[in-house]
């Protein structure tokens, strides 16, 4: 399995610092003077997210940081940071959740209202950064994660012709389909919706590298058991001969 940052990363935003671009919410005003290993990563841009496929009331997750300078030249991940690099931190809404002192930790409030959007604000060494995730409801079974197929049976129609090694379900509506994982490649992403009360699944693909074809079927019904695999039925999701028969694919957790 190759190293990537949680599904949750997907959904970072950079605030740019241009001129032309809007007033960023967390002000660059001077403060301190910066560390060694902090000055280090001036007037870079970084990259703030939660190190958990999910967070729900009363959770606590480390918090990671990191510059992401070097996508320019092809590094993969963020070049880490340490926590203590960001402050002035701003949560909304307020009230949901406190960051440590130290930075390492972001406790959310045993009262965090389910399903808000919860954004997080912070100056850096660099450009401000900023991420937003959804608070999940304390009971509420979520697809967020990372998968891997196990088993497909076409009704006995043509089997694709290689498995699925990552299906990726995001924490805001994102999910991405590969079946050979490199570095930072993926074969098509788009949004899926789930109504988790009918257990239906849908899939909108917004683009890829390798489309899965006409046949595709991209809707169907989806349990989620309870050692955490994924069962998707009715399904057809490309790199396959059998026309787009409709299949039952099994996924596990990874």
């Amino acid at each position: 399995m190759r190293h990537t940052l949680p599904a949750v990363l997907a959904t970072f935003l950079l605030l740019a610092g241009c001129a032309s671009a809007p007033a960023p919410a967390v002000a660059q005003t001077a403060g301190p003077p910066l560390s060694e290993e902090c000055a280090a990563f001036r007037f870079h841009p970084v990259a703030v997210w939660v190190d958990a496929e999910v967070i729900r009331p009363g959770d606590t997750a480390p918090l990671r940081a990191g510059s992401t300078l070097g996508r320019a030249s092809g590094v993969v991940a963020p070049e880490p940071m340490p926590m203590t690099c960001l402050s002035d931190w701003r949560i909304t809404p307020a009230g949901a959740a406190q960051v440590s002192a130290d930075g390492a930790t972001l406790t959310v409030s045993p009262d965090a209202p389910a399903g808000a959007a919860l954004t997080l604000e912070a100056r850096t060494p660099g450009e401000p950064a900023r991420y937003q995730t959804r608070i999940v409801g304390r009971d509420e079974i979520v697809l967020t994660g990372r998968y891997s197929q196990v088993e497909v049976d076409c009704g006995g129609a043509e089997l694709p012709a290689r498995p699925i090694r990552e299906l990726v379900f995001g924490p805001t509506g994102r999910f991405s389909v590969t079946w050979q994982p490199f570095e930072t490649y993926t074969d098509y992403w788009g949004e899926f919706v789930w109504d988790a009360a009918a257990g239906r699944l849908a899939l909108t693909i917004t683009g890829g590298n390798r489309h899965p074809g006409a046949n595709a079927r991209l809707e169907g019904t989806v349990e989620v058991e309870a050692d955490g695999r994924l069962v998707l039925n009715g399904f057809n999701l490309g790199d396959v001969l059998n026309g787009g028969a409709p299949c039952r694919y099994v996924f596990g957790k990874t």
